[in-house]
């Protein structure tokens, strides 16, 4: 009889105890509900999303930026039916830097509900890196204090990415390595936001949020992302895309670009001609439009530039730069890399809607 009470007591304690502790007090409740960077806050797509394979022989490279969750994406269809054998995606690939799109990890599962993003995912093999609003602020950089919750959200949606940096790598920039040995490409998808010094504001930046001045002190990639690009470019391969979220070459706009700090644009540059690798092209996005860009680097040759952006947030003002290649195009658009391997050339084209081709260069390597 004693055995039986002693016993009951035991089974009644039990199960108050579990009853505590799995039920979330109220403030734990409000937290879980009100911040936007809550540890639980993390989501891991369920997309079967298609992996590189290594030894491919690229032809068809196709890349873009901007993608905002909330909005039809009809470009979608277009990229789908471009056939491409890789996709880069160049920041902004979800918008969650004000706060009706917070948290990160909500947008992600967004993106994952338009279908023909979604079955782009699972077709073709793609490679990311951010720009500030997937980052978490716009225009944000080391300061920016949701860096590493950002950092983390991009690490559980982009699962390669996990698998292609050390995890303590202060970033995301990773580059890869693709095709058999006569031709391979190299990706290279810099981390402009992470390590980036704070900009230098105007007058006019601070009524309108742009037009920045030269920060000639300041640094984008941090010394330890400059010596690892140093070594990506010292490795062999026949063809590079460098991938930057902001614009490189040109210098006019009074936006976000490397020109907002001179001496590292121009440490890039040097980079070039330190390493003497001639097959670079270099890629970005960020700014609502597409455009080509070319200069010419003493001792080097010529440098292009593609801007691809935006998948479905176009602007509505004229954009020029005295390195543009005929005319800068402010719709939906995207970019596409054919590469003629016996020819040595690669036919880019930045195209729109219905796969219209709006401006296009060919670059030999």
């Amino acid at each position: 009889m004693k055995l039986n009470i002693l016993l009951a007591l035991l089974l009644l304690t039990a199960c108050s105890t579990s009853h505590i502790d799995s039920t979330p007090t109220m403030s734990a409740k409000k937290t879980e509900a009100t911040s936007p960077f809550s540890p639980t806050a993390s989501y891991q797509s369920q997309v079967p999303a298609r992996g590189l394979d290594y030894g491919q022989v690229l032809e068809r490279i196709s890349f873009s930026s901007c993608f905002n969750q909330d909005l039809p994406a009809p470009l979608w269809k277009d990229i789908l039916d471009s056939k491409s054998d890789l996709f880069l995606f160049m920041g902004d690939n979800i918008y969650g830097s004000s706060p009706h799109q917070k948290p990160l990890s909500d947008q992600y599962r967004k993106a994952d509900q338009n279908l023909d993003y979604k079955k782009l995912r699972e077709t073709v093999p793609i490679l990311a890196t951010w720009d500030d609003h997937d980052y978490g602020e716009r225009d944000g950089g080391s300061d920016w204090g949701g860096k590493d919750n950002a950092r983390r959200d991009f690490l559980n949606y982009w699962s390669y990415a996990r698998n292609s940096m050390p995890l303590d790598q202060p970033g995301i920039y990773h580059s890869k390595m693709i095709g058999p040995k006569n031709k391979v490409v190299q990706v290279i998808m810099l981390d402009t936001r992470y390590n980036r010094s704070p900009l230098k504001q105007s007058e006019n930046a601070q009524q309108s949020g742009r037009d920045y001045l030269p920060n000639q002190d300041g640094t984008i990639l941090g010394e330890a992302q400059w010596n690892w690009l140093e070594l990506q470019l010292k490795k062999p391969a026949k063809l590079r895309f460098v991938v930057s979220s902001i614009q490189l070459i040109a210098d006019e706009p009074p936006f976000e670009k490397w020109s907002n700090f001179p001496k590292e644009r121009q440490r890039f540059f040097e980079l070039l001609q330190k390493t003497r690798v001639k097959n670079v092209i270099v890629l970005s996005g960020d700014r609502h439009m597409g455009s080509i860009s070319k200069m010419e680097l003493k001792g080097w040759g010529s440098l292009h530039e593609i801007t691809a952006s935006s998948i479905n947030r176009p602007n509505s003002y004229t954009d020029q730069d005295r390195h543009y290649i005929g005319e800068a195009f402010n719709g939906v658009n995207y970019g596409l890399a054919q590469i003629d391997w016996q020819k040595k050339k690669v036919a880019i084209e930045l195209r729109t809607s219905e796969n219209k081709a709006v401006n296009q260069v060919e670059i030999f390597f």
